[in-house]
């Protein structure tokens, strides 16, 4: 009579990672990518860029867009997605009431989208430049309704002037664009290409509209399947949707407002290459350790008293540093 061998939780662990391995390899396991996704149902693109529904076994986990996936068909002729690829990276935002939740995964670049109007304070820009570097993918800063510009009050005008020619200087793009206009809309399209990019950015910016225009004339087919998926109306915002882009591998990911972005565990380098400014003045400090805040011979404050960096700009640096160091 065989006897049952009994395997400890860690040895079970491994003999299952191991399968998943072996499962990877399978030939028989079609690749395929998260395009939405409405309540446990998802809607994914395979190899040949088909729309497909299909639901995921539980030991896969949760599945965010952008997910890259591996997936068969059952004996009903289902999609059964069996495995999820490893996350380049992954963008957690919280949502109205504080829980976070998965936005989008395996994203190469993120436009950071404001307007002229209304304008959107400086600060949650920035923020949501450390939150995009700490990914990490690079942000493209995007000033939409451009058109407006003229329009407003001098003083207004020269502000938003003022904050875009900084962001420049930093070494951040920045493409003025106008749904209304067309202005931008060409270099905003070759930015895209062959990038898998997320919109992110207050309600009433334009996002939805931008992408509405970058889009809607791509595959006009596929867009009315994704919007039948959602049971919403085109261009749905509940939900985090890739569209494709018919002329090359780029995607764009509509996204659901963000208000802000957690920052608590955001690794140094991101912050270093969100306030450059700072880092290069800080090169100059007496000492190698300076918080920039009361230390002697702190080279930071000294760049603030004088100009030549931004007062508001090196106190959102050290609230930001101040938070991550409280945990």
């Amino acid at each position: 009579m065989s006897r049952k061998i009994r395997l400890s939780k860690q040895q079970q662990r491994q003999i299952d990672r191991r399968r998943r391995v072996h499962s990877a390899a399978d030939d028989s396991l079609e690749r395929g990518i998260v395009v939405t996704h409405h309540g446990h149902d998802l809607l994914i693109e395979d190899a040949a860029h088909q729309l497909l529904r299909g639901r995921a076994r539980r030991t896969v986990g949760r599945l965010t867009t952008g997910d890259r996936i591996r997936w068969r068909r059952d004996e009903q002729d289902n999609v059964v997605i069996e495995q999820r690829e490893d996350r380049r990276n992954l963008l957690i935002r919280p949502d109205a009431y504080g829980k976070k939740k998965m936005m989008a995964a395996n994203i190469d670049q993120v436009l950071v989208v404001t307007s002229a109007l209304p304008w959107m304070n400086p600060e949650v820009v920035e923020r949501t430049l450390v939150a995009v570097l700490a990914l990490p993918a690079t942000p493209v800063i995007v000033l939409n309704k451009a058109d407006l510009l003229p329009t407003l009050p001098e003083s207004d005008r020269r502000e938003i002037e003022e904050t875009l020619d900084l962001w420049t200087s930093l070494g951040f793009e920045v493409i003025r664009t106008s749904v209304k206009s067309g202005e931008g809309i060409e270099s905003l399209r070759n930015r895209l290409r062959e990038q898998i990019t997320l919109t992110v950015g207050l309600s009433g910016v334009g996002k939805t509209s931008l992408t509405r225009e970058i889009t809607p004339k791509a595959d006009q087919a596929a867009i009315g399947e994704i919007s039948a998926f959602n049971r919403e109306g085109t261009h749905t915002t509940r939900a985090s949707t890739l569209y494709r882009f018919p002329d090359g591998d780029g995607g764009l990911i509509d996204a659901p407002g963000v208000r802000d972005f957690p920052l608590e565990t955001v690794p140094s380098d991101a912050l270093a290459a969100a306030f450059p400014e700072i880092t290069d003045a800080a090169a100059y400090c007496r000492f190698n350790d300076c918080r920039h805040l009361n230390e002697p011979g702190c080279a930071v404050r000294e760049a603030a008293e004088t100009g030549e960096i931004l007062p508001r700009r090196l106190a959102q640096y050290q609230a930001l540093v101040e938070a991550r160091n409280a945990r």
